[in-house]
């Protein structure tokens, strides 16, 4: 009867873990799991857990000080089962389980100092003897996991993290480091001074991998910056040497069309003046250097590079600067970006109707995106007609779109002007 109370307490609480796992994963990585799989995920870790600590604390002849590898073996099982249950890669699958697990660790370390603190005697005999006991450790500990991740702040950039290598083996190595301490300082023997001195030193290098978590993220991120600053300037400046080019070759220009018009070579004159307002095309709309966010840039800048290079007129234009865009990731709306671009211009490449318009619109409030283009038939917007193996692109769009609270979208189609509108609106605040 105790070992069933036991596995039951163990069950309900590593079920509860296997929940804190998806909410950080949904709130940090913005992962979408069907309800089937998720019940599956906590069912299966809440019973493997249950089931395998049971067995290690109450079951199997165990020596004390090899209690520690228990955390080693539930570790790599909970590993797997993120990873192919929720289906997240490996990366994400580690750092998940290992902070959260990281988070119950410190609660592991305060439990004994709170019992020994109201007088309890607090070995592990005597917790996995009592179920009262045992039920209040668990219950303590995953109080202060619960509060830990409340209060961690940067636990909300970690979705904005590039190279989660590092982060992830830093974690892991302060699991072992900390699994390695319980074991020496509270199954072994507890000595309170020893004890507060190891917890003191293992809550050090748990916050200084938080700084060290944060100044790597900030890193990251300045280094993206300059990046994009680089390209930026680089595309800018190729534009001015172009721009000064025509400035210098303009009363040449003249000159020519002058010396025509004199020699009444009016078929030459307008061959000529067709020229060069193609060579004046060719340098683009001076109004995608109000953008100044290089990832939109760049897309954008290409997306019309091809336009021309099809004979599509693409016409931008920009009110106000576009710099930096707020939650959201600026891979995924490039992807948006791009797809509404591409079905724009393969429709007007099929029906002969060359001409895009786009309209970006920046405000302290919001962001809005607005692009159209002209059809000669009303097109099915729920459905796609490219075949089976084609036409995904606005499903992978809205399935982008569908995980963020602040954006809104719209896809219309004008029946008494013919055209094809795609909106997309960003809001400054998150709703």
């Amino acid at each position: 009867m105790f070992i069933i109370g036991q596995l039951l307490i163990n069950t309900v609480f590593a079920m509860i873990t296997a929940y804190l796992i998806y909410i950080f994963l949904k709130n940090n990585f913005d992962i979408k799991i069907q309800l089937n799989f998720l019940v599956a995920f906590i069912v299966c870790n809440g019973f493997l857990n249950g089931v395998l600590s049971t067995m290690w604390m109450s079951v199997l002849p165990i020596p004390g000080n090899l209690q520690f590898l228990k955390t080693i073996i539930l570790t790599i099982l909970n590993i797997i089962l993120i990873k192919y249950l929720l289906r997240v890669e490996w990366l994400k699958a580690v750092l998940s389980f290992c902070l959260i697990i990281l988070f119950v660790g410190v609660g592991n370390f305060t439990v004994p100092l709170i019992f020994y603190s109201v007088g309890i005697n607090a070995t592990p005999e005597i917790i996995n003897n009592d179920l009262v006991l045992f039920f209040i450790m668990n219950l303590i500990i995953y109080c202060i996991a619960l509060v830990l991740i409340k209060l961690t702040p940067y636990v909300k950039s970690i979705g904005n993290i590039k190279n989660l290598t590092p982060v992830g083996f830093l974690l892991v190595i302060t699991i072992l480091i900390m699994a390695s301490f319980l074991g020496m300082h509270f199954v072994v023997h507890f000595d309170p001074v020893s004890f507060i001195i190891v917890l003191i030193a293992s809550l050090a290098y748990f916050f200084f991998s938080v700084w060290y978590i944060n100044i790597y993220h900030k890193y990251e991120m300045k280094k993206e910056e300059q990046k994009q600053q680089e390209f930026y300037n680089e595309s800018l400046a190729n534009t001015l040497h172009d721009l000064r080019r025509i400035k210098h070759d303009q009363m040449n220009h003249l000159t020519v069309l002058y010396a025509m018009h004199q020699m009444n070579k009016y078929d030459a004159a307008a061959s000529y003046l067709k020229e060069i307002i193609g060579t004046n095309q060719s340098l683009g709309n001076t109004a995608i250097y109000n953008i100044k966010n290089a990832g939109l840039f760049g897309l954008i800048s290409s997306k019309i590079n091809y336009a021309n290079s099809h004979g599509i007129r693409f016409d931008l234009e920009t009110i106000g600067e576009v710099d930096s865009v707020p939650y959201i990731k600026i891979s995924d709306l490039c992807e948006v970006i791009a797809i509404y671009i591409d079905n724009a211009l393969e429709e007007v490449l099929n029906n002969g109707k060359l001409k895009l318009d786009m309209k970006i619109i920046s405000t302290e409030e919001s962001l809005t995106i607005r692009i159209e283009n002209e059809c000669i038939k009303v097109p099915d917007i729920k459905n796609s007609s490219k075949g089976a193996d084609r036409g995904n692109g606005l499903i992978i769009a809205n399935k982008i779109i569908a995980s963020y609270k602040n954006i809104l979208s719209s896809t219309t189609f004008d029946e008494n002007r013919m055209v094809f509108l795609q909106v997309l609106r960003i809001i400054a605040k998150e709703a």
